[in-house]
């Protein structure tokens, strides 16, 4: 089945497990975006888990729930699998930027929850969506959105998304999201795609955390992308994010 949506076999064994949004707005006294500045003690991937506490100077960004100053001590507890860091540090478990969870210590404030500090792609949107009254989760794309898609496409295709980096409009922590992307084909389901398409995202509607984009990544992403081409430039009409429609919702014939 070719969605996101289906757990992988490491999801399980996941020391980090993603806690509900609804539950950390619930017990945080501050959540805040916001960017390491200076860290003590330095810590780095190669030194054995579970960490060392440590104490780190953070410039807030944006405010989602709290009050609080533009710089903040944030405390991070020891034993955590993930540590506090600069930008130069890759490690998966390395945080210097994002989503701080945090709960009142003294002066200062300490994070909690399994990651502490949440810089995946869909952090901030997931935080915005709750804050906002609605599902922590993107819904999915409805039967009668992807009949539409499909009576408008020229091309439907099963393809890996590598997003330009000349028109990024989206920068997280870990990945960039550009509306320009180089769609490489694996089973075209509609027309014909014989060679990589340069494409463009099209309009997408007005809506709490945005909707999606191609990730900047060497790795790309793969997914079900609905493409017009009538206007000369192709488009990709998909408003929801093409790795989470599943090919069997394709109507056939």
């Amino acid at each position: 089945m070719r969605t996101s949506s289906t757990p992988s076999p490491t999801a399980a064994a996941d020391p980090n497990p993603q806690e509900p949004v609804a539950e950390l707005l619930a017990e945080a006294d501050l959540v805040v975006v916001g960017k390491v500045d200076s860290v003590d003690v330095a810590i780095d991937a190669d030194q054995p888990r579970p960490r060392q506490a440590q104490t780190a100077t953070v410039t807030v960004d944006q405010v989602l729930k709290g009050e609080t100053a533009t710089t903040i001590t944030v405390t991070k507890p020891a034993g955590t699998w993930y540590f506090l860091t600069d930008a130069t540090e890759k490690s998966y478990d390395a945080k210097w930027a994002g989503v701080f969870t945090l709960r009142k210590n003294g002066t200062g404030y300490e994070l909690f929850g399994n990651t502490g500090v949440q810089d995946d792609a869909g952090a901030l949107p997931a935080f915005q969506r709750v804050l906002a009254g609605r599902p922590e989760r993107v819904p999915a794309a409805t039967e009668a959105q992807v009949k539409d898609w499909a009576a408008q496409a020229d091309t439907i295709v099963f393809a890996t998304a590598r997003g330009a980096s000349d028109h990024v409009t989206l920068r997280t922590p870990r990945t960039d999201f550009s509306t320009s992307a180089t769609l490489t084909p694996i089973e075209v389901l509609k027309g014909t795609m014989a060679a990589p398409m340069q494409v463009v995202q099209g309009p997408q509607p007005e809506t709490v955390g945005g909707t999606w984009a191609f990730p900047v990544t060497e790795s790309g992403e793969d997914g079900i992308y609905f493409i017009d081409t009538s206007s000369g430039t192709p488009t990709v009409l998909n408003t929801t994010r093409p790795s989470q429609i599943n090919e069997n919702r394709i109507p056939r014939g």
